[in-house]
């Protein structure tokens, strides 16, 4: 008993319709998924610019004793730490370079920022804020 051939060799055109629609639906799922993901890190730095701002004139002695952070250099930049927080805030694309050079001077990372090194010259520091505030 001969049995028929249901499928053919052709691509169905819906078929590829399908699969092209598909694929734009997830391109657009991604650059939707990178743009929340930019637009929480510039919001994550601008709090921790607010944060860093505030903890420079903290008065407890004991916390200040434990934190690497050089409270002397930050309440220097105090005001400027705060405006480039409200410029970041407005800014909707900002240069990932910049996002970079804020991320390095408040994080530390690799032991070369400003803010917690007393090595680095305070001249860093003052540059480095200036190439943000100028990129913004």
């Amino acid at each position: 008993m001969a049995t028929q051939h249901t499928y053919t060799e052709q691509a169905d055109p819906a078929g590829q319709a399908l699969t092209d629609t598909t694929l734009r639906s997830r391109v657009g799922i991604l650059e939707r998924w990178r743009a929340g993901r930019a637009e929480r890190e510039r919001r994550v730095i601008v709090h921790w610019l607010r944060r860093t701002a505030s903890r420079a004139h903290d008065g407890d002695p004991i916390r200040r004793h434990r934190e690497t952070l050089l409270h002397y250099r930050a309440s220097a930049v105090h005001t400027d730490l705060l405006e480039i927080a409200a410029l970041l805030e407005r800014t909707h694309d900002p240069d990932p370079a910049c996002i970079g050079a804020l991320h390095a001077l408040l994080a530390d990372d690799d032991g070369n920022s400003p803010l917690y090194n007393t090595n680095i010259p305070f001249r860093e520091l003052e540059a480095t804020l200036d190439y943000v505030r100028s990129s913004l």
